[in-house]
């Protein structure tokens, strides 16, 4: 997941702290200046923290059944998986020329998609609070900016440039595995096509391709060094790393596969993720903890008018 949702959800953070004995004009006093300490030091180094995985807590997707789908054997879940990544790989090798804002022409993935970003539920010690339950929307919305990317996990449009920072990931092939597979299932469509639904295991403080989540989501990956960036925020006891938790859990994919192709035409992505902070401190609120529930959302494709509306690009 892009810095600028990092710096979001750090915002979001900060402000339900704030929340919890501030008046609004100081919540907006302090949103101001955590937004410019974190937009002044989000594109800094990052830390690294370990990704884990483990099993969900259940299946939030029908089970698998066994059969012929489109013309398709699937005799079991790492069938469907096997299938999936095929399917991901042979897509993501399909290009297209677009226009970009100046004129130029580009090549970019012939299947981008549509991002939304929504926070589900916001506690302070808790419980909720009616005034951050209106602010925070309004903070993300300022925030957040809305891009276009090809199927994920996806560091860039330009499949050249779909590798990760430090170049150990290649994004334009999936590293998603049958033992990252929480359950999946398989429908046919009306018109002969399928529908794959993919529910990966949960995982803690995910890394882009490192594991289960990574390795099908746009994961926030390490959230540390946007977190240290708030110069108002500092810990009652303890570390970044031992304070500030990342949890992914039941999100989905759902793709639409034309089966003749080996192709897919449509997908939706769900990725449910949660970010707990213990024990922080803002200005003279001390050791308070907050958890913020958060939707990222990756619909394909994405239409004309988002394309032109969020990167100012058109397809030739």
């Amino acid at each position: 997941m892009k810095k600028i949702i990092k710096a979001a959800v750090c915002v979001a953070l900060a402000c339900v702290l704030v929340s919890a004995l501030a008046g609004c004009a100081n919540i907006n006093s302090i949103t101001t200046s955590v937004i410019s300490s974190i937009k002044e030091k989000q594109d800094g180094t990052e830390t690294t923290t370990a990704a884990t995985q483990s099993s969900s807590a259940g299946s939030v997707i029908d089970e698998f059944v066994a059969g012929t789908y489109g013309g398709i054997d699937f005799e079991s879940e790492a069938d469907v998986v096997e299938y999936y990544v095929q399917c991901y790989n042979n897509t993501k090798a399909q290009t297209a020329e677009y226009i970009d804002a100046d004129g130029n022409t580009q090549v970019f993935y012939a299947l981008l998609g549509e991002e939304a970003l929504s926070i589900d539920s916001v506690l302070i010690e808790g419980s909720s609070n009616s005034i951050i339950d209106t602010l925070v929307p309004t903070i993300m919305d300022t925030l957040f900016s809305k891009s276009t990317y090809g199927l994920p996990p996806c560091n860039n449009r330009n499949p050249e440039l779909d590798v990760s920072d430090d170049g150990v990931y290649d994004f334009r092939t999936s590293y998603f595995t049958a033992d990252d597979c929480e359950e999946c299932n398989v429908c046919e469509n009306s018109d002969g096509s399928i529908t794959i639904t993919i529910q990966p295991k949960s995982g803690s403080m995910s890394q882009r391709g490192a594991d289960s989540q990574g390795r099908f989501f746009e994961v926030l990956g390490d959230i540390g060094a946007t977190v240290d960036s708030i110069d108002q925020l500092s810990w009652a006891s303890g570390t970044t790393e031992e304070n500030c938790l990342v949890n992914y859990e039941g999100g989905t994919g759902s793709v639409v596969i034309d089966t003749a192709t080996n192709t897919i035409t449509s997908a939706d992505y769900h990725m449910a993720v949660t970010v707990e902070v213990m024990h922080a401190s803002v200005l003279v609120i001390k050791d308070k903890s907050a958890s913020v529930e958060i939707s990222y959302d990756m619909t394909y494709p994405a239409s004309d008018e988002y394309l032109m509306e969020s990167k100012g690009i058109t397809r030739v």
